[in-house]
């Protein structure tokens, strides 16, 4: 695998974006509070919304995205890491580092005190990666999808600098 070059999505990137985040809804649908039955219905407006949003970066190794992530500002100017997710193959070679560092960079840029995340209590290789990277409990707990009674996510806080 060549070293992928992280750069943030634009609206005419929105059919990789919707390759990617599809595939990571099938690789990976505990880890997520979406659907992949869900998002395979939206429209392509939807998806250049998404990618339009100037707020997801993607890990590109030539014109395929293997890995995404993406921030959003939420009220009182702190952000949310969203849409998290490194392809199979792309795991463990430090894409998911910059993807994480790209969001909690534009978070700063707006003034942001901090970065919040929701992670499965599953995902045993996420919770350990955001804890490597300095993530901690905010002691919020919350049903992943309130039809999976059983699948629960904890919510993680970084401190920004």
């Amino acid at each position: 695998m060549t070293d992928p070059q992280i750069r943030r999505l634009t609206v005419n990137d929105w059919a990789a974006l919707r390759a990617a985040r599809l595939a990571a809804l099938a690789e990976a649908p505990y880890a997520f509070a979406s659907t992949l039955a869900r998002e395979q219905q939206f429209t392509e407006q939807t998806w250049r919304e998404r990618a339009g949003s100037g707020r997801t970066f993607a890990a590109w190794e030539g014109d395929t995205v293997v890995g995404l992530a993406t921030g959003r500002p939420e009220d009182g100017g702190d952000w949310h890491l969203v849409g998290m997710w490194v392809s199979p193959k792309a795991r463990g070679t430090g894409v998911a580092d910059r993807l994480v560092a790209a969001v909690c960079e534009l978070a700063r840029q707006s003034r942001a005190t901090s970065v919040t995340l929701w992670v499965t209590e599953v995902n045993d290789r996420a919770r350990a990666f955001y804890r490597r990277l300095g993530f901690g409990p905010t002691g919020g707990r919350q049903l992943v999808r309130p039809d999976e009674p059983d699948h629960w996510e904890e919510e993680l806080i970084l401190r920004l600098p």
